[in-house]
């Protein structure tokens, strides 16, 4: 799980610095959007893609591959977060779907990587 998250982690942040895009509160409040590159560090111009949404992916993912019985509870709990973030106005619908879709990835990528050792080693 803790390999998942930070594959998840370095991959959201990397993108968050290649490209900026401003959260819907910002666009709601102050009549602001923008999108394009480079991107910033400034957090109200971050809102690609998101980091909830990727970690939680991650998460959930890794610990249904390791415990199959929490698959439910896994999986509701990552789209929770996930609807929180539109909910609160923090990230655009194709954000979180962009940050699961990332939390996905890079848990499978770990998977492989790890399982490939796994098998190595037996």
């Amino acid at each position: 799980m803790l390999q998942a998250g930070i594959v998840a982690s370095v991959v959201k942040t990397s993108l968050k610095r290649t490209v900026h895009r401003t959260r819907p509160n910002v666009l709601m409040d102050e009549g602001v959007y923008a999108r394009g590159w480079p991107g910033t560090s400034n957090g109200p111009w971050q809102s690609f893609p998101s980091g909830h949404s990727a970690l939680s992916a991650a998460v959930a993912c890794a610990a249904v591959r390791s415990y199959p019985d929490v698959r439910s509870a896994a999986y509701v709990a990552a789209a929770g977060v996930v609807a929180a973030q539109v909910l609160r106005g923090a990230h655009f619908p194709a954000d979180v779907l962009a940050g699961a879709v990332i939390g996905v990835a890079a848990e499978s990528a770990v998977n492989r990587l790890t399982g490939q050792r796994r098998r190595t080693r037996s």
